[in-house]
């Protein structure tokens, strides 16, 4: 049983490295960037082939392992695929790729990729492939010829020329090669585990053919755009299925196939240092795609009330805010150099958790809990939600002197008034779940100034998250942290989270059950408050008439997305009247076609019995069928009434 395995990862831009045993990062197409990644080997050393990488993608990788790497197994993986080694078989799409949000080592582990287990495994076999795609469930695809023939930046003239170059110089492999593109099922993604023997004449079986394709096609190419230039990383998926088909045929070797997996999100958390050497506000703020309009309505609100005084570092922790998104935000700093905006996804610190969420909340709210240690290089942040705006300039909120707490906020007299009665499980459920000393300090979490030095000296990221993943707690992260901050909480002026009341129920049905004195201190913080926040079901970018709806709409008019907003709202209101309009129709058939024997007959005959279907055509012959006629006839009769 051999050691000398040696596993590929292809890269072309930085991402998470494995510290395993016969996993190597290699980077690809370092001769046409010009850069090298640290901690990689890198194509464009010795005989290569790099600067082919726009035409060969991740083989230009597999050309120089076979030109330098000595090994018993020789393997290729991408930067965000590995085969699966455990015995646990994933769902899959239909692509049969088994996705994961992170790649993470939680994650690797999950999928088996440890040494003893790997090693054991490849040395059973000759060849590892991955499962087989039907591209059938792909779409209206007959074949992979087929597939290849009607996918976009694809000519079925590059695939032709191959099957004629194997015809004339590789004759006993084209039988096989046209029976493999003439079936709808293939190996893509060129990544597979070989032993020494097979390798080492597959590349000059692939390599060959590749470069006569090239001579051939060499006018066509030039006029191939960016995609369509992929053409040999392409065609080399296919040549791959057609010799691993052949080698299966042969009935010589001991093949497998194990599932591959597709990792979403493979970067690292970067070491983020404050953006200014001096007077750094530094605020934090969680929003997904969907919300980030509304983060832009914040930050808006932030710039109008900023002082020249301070400098702004704005993180924003998102996993899925899209390219066009960030560019809308980060041209929001054009005039104002003393802003700074930043993406930061700190998924993959979650991901092994089971975190709750319910209702209008997003996994977003509970990136906060992460913060002190992605943040390693700050002591204090503001993190302040994205449904609010700002009335005041928030570098007074940031520069809350909290020294000796974990954390500042304000109290919530909303929950006080929930513990008081108004929602009667609440008291329990604070009292033998959160186990407050004094539920009555319990805070509000959208607006927080956080420790993060103190929380480092009294929590792990890990103590915090198991916490978290121990049980499904009704506010999510706000209820953790006031489980966890107990005792060290400075509380801020109320006026710095004055939350509206939605739908005209907190204060009438909440805040009026909470004491005397955090109900009084609510109502004058209404008068003049610092932060409007909209937490709460209602938002005002879809109820433009709630309470304090006119300070959001401030702002919106000034930003970048306040066409988005009034897009989203249009879209959103249209829907929720036609589902009102829906409903109301069920409604008016549900009651024209009462049964006053429903209760009964459901008694006494069972749905899908022979009875009951017998029954039912008694009745709408006798009975139905006379309310249909009778609508028939008023239906006339207001037809001759309009004319």
């Amino acid at each position: 049983m051999t050691d000398n395995i040696k596993i590929f990862i292809s890269y072309h831009k930085p991402g998470f490295l494995p510290k395993r045993k016969y996993l190597y990062p290699l980077q690809v197409g370092c001769a046409v960037n010009g850069i090298h990644l640290d901690g990689m080997l890198h194509d464009d050393d010795g005989e290569n082939i790099s600067e082919k990488n726009p035409m060969y993608c991740e083989l230009t990788g597999q050309y120089w392992a076979w030109k330098h790497e000595d090994a018993d197994y020789y393997g290729f993986f991408h930067y965000r695929r590995y085969m699966n080694f455990s015995d646990t078989v994933f769902p899959h799409s239909k692509f049969q790729d088994v996705e994961f949000d992170y790649l993470t080592d939680h994650a690797l582990d999950e999928i088996g990729i440890d040494p003893d287990r790997m090693k054991t495994i490849i040395n059973q076999y000759d060849v590892i492939a991955t499962s087989e795609t039907d591209i059938r469930n792909l779409g209206t695809f007959k074949s992979t010829y087929d597939h290849y023939d009607k996918t976009p930046y694809q000519h079925k003239e590059d695939i032709d020329t191959i099957l004629e170059i194997i015809e004339e110089k590789y004759p006993t492999y084209y039988d096989t090669a046209v029976e493999y593109l003439n079936s709808p099922k293939g190996y893509y993604c060129n990544m597979f585990i070989m032993r020494r023997e097979i390798f080492q004449p597959y590349c000059i079986w692939l390599f060959s053919i590749l470069e006569e394709h090239e001579n051939r096609r060499r006018e066509a190419l030039k006029n191939y755009g960016p995609e369509a230039l992929r053409v040999s990383g392409y065609l080399g998926e296919r040549l791959f299925g057609i010799y691993f088909t052949y080698l299966k045929k042969s009935g010589k070797y001991k093949t497998t196939e194990l599932q591959r997996t597709l990792f979403k999100h493979t970067d690292t958390i970067p070491i983020t240092k404050p953006a200014f050497q001096t007077a750094n506000v530094a605020i934090a703020i969680a929003a997904n795609e969907q919300f980030m309009p509304y983060s832009g309505v914040f930050i808006q609100s932030i710039m109008d009330h900023a002082s020249t005084d301070h400098n702004y570092d704005i993180l924003i922790l998102t996993e899925d805010a899209k390219p066009y998104t960030r560019t809308k935000l980060l041209s929001m700093l054009e005039g104002h150099e003393n802003f700074s905006i930043r993406f930061l996804d700190p998924g993959s610190l979650l991901s092994e958790y089971h975190l709750f969420v319910r209702g209008h909340f997003s996994k977003e709210t509970y990136y906060r809990l992460v913060l002190p240690e992605i943040l390693s290089d700050y002591d204090k942040i503001a993190y302040i939600d994205s449904d609010l705006v700002t009335l005041r300039d928030v570098a007074d909120l940031y520069d809350t002197d909290v020294t000796g707490y974990l954390i500042a906020a304000t109290h919530d007299a909303d929950t006080a008034g929930l513990y008081n009665g108004s929602e009667p499980q609440k008291k329990a459920y604070m009292d033998s779940i959160l186990k407050m000393k004094n539920p009555y300090d319990y805070f509000q979490a959208g607006v927080l100034v956080m420790n993060l030095a103190e929380f480092r000296k009294t929590y792990t990221t890990k103590q915090i998250l198991e916490y978290a993943d121990a049980y499904d707690y009704e506010l999510l992260d706000q209820d953790i942290l006031n489980h966890l901050c107990e005792g060290r909480v400075l509380y801020l002026d109320i006026r710095w989270n004055i939350m509206v009341d939605f739908n005209g129920i907190r204060i009438k049905e909440n805040i009026r059950n909470a004491p005397k004195y955090l109900h009084d201190m609510y109502m004058e913080g209404r008068k003049n408050p610092y932060i409007v926040h909209y937490a709460g079901p209602q938002k005002p970018w879809m109820s433009p008439e709630m309470d304090m709806a006119e300070y959001f709409w401030q702002y919106a008019r000034e930003n970048v997305f306040y066409e988005r907003i009034l897009a989203n709202m249009s879209t959103a209101i249209t829907k929720r009247e036609l589902d009102e309009q829906d409903a109301s129709k069920k409604k008016l058939v549900d009651d024209t076609n009462l049964n006053p024997l429903k209760e009964v007959s459901a008694k006494l005959l069972p749905y899908d019995s022979g009875p009951r279907e017998f029954i039912k055509k008694i009745y709408h012959f006798f009975v139905h069928t006379e309310w249909e006629v009778e609508a028939k006839e008023l239906k006339e009769k207001n037809k001759n009434r309009g004319k």
